[in-house]
């Protein structure tokens, strides 16, 4: 993966947050794709041939249930992430208005102790 989309959930040249720019994202819907998709394909697979289906039917009936599976996987995980990066980006400006405030808190404290010791000379 190239630097540049090593950016974490950083806003493209619009101004938008994108799931696809966020690197964890990313690599965790491919991993849910993946686990999903094979499980899926697994499990019709069994229970296809348990029931008494022909091998090729099961197959066939495996494959398309893992496809199914797949994109399934793919909009689930698009959807938790979506909010994730959402609770993220919220919780990073709470925690920046937190700090801003303190500096402001901070310097109003100087500003204070400043007049107070020009009061005392």
């Amino acid at each position: 993966m190239s630097k540049k989309k090593q950016k974490d959930a950083a806003p493209d040249e619009t101004g938008k947050i994108s799931v696809a720019a966020h690197p964890r994202a990313s690599a965790s819907i491919r991993r849910t794709r993946a686990r999903v998709a094979l499980a899926v394909f697994a499990l019709v697979l069994f229970l296809s041939l348990r029931s008494g289906v022909p091998a090729e039917e099961a197959v066939v009936r495996a494959l398309v249930a893992g496809v199914v599976g797949n994109l399934a996987a793919r909009a689930c995980a698009i959807a938790v992430w979506r909010s994730l990066i959402l609770a993220e980006v919220k919780l990073a400006g709470e925690a920046q208005r937190v700090r801003r405030q303190a500096a402001l808190d901070a310097a109003a404290k100087a500003v204070e102790a400043e007049k107070a010791a020009r009061a005392v000379r």
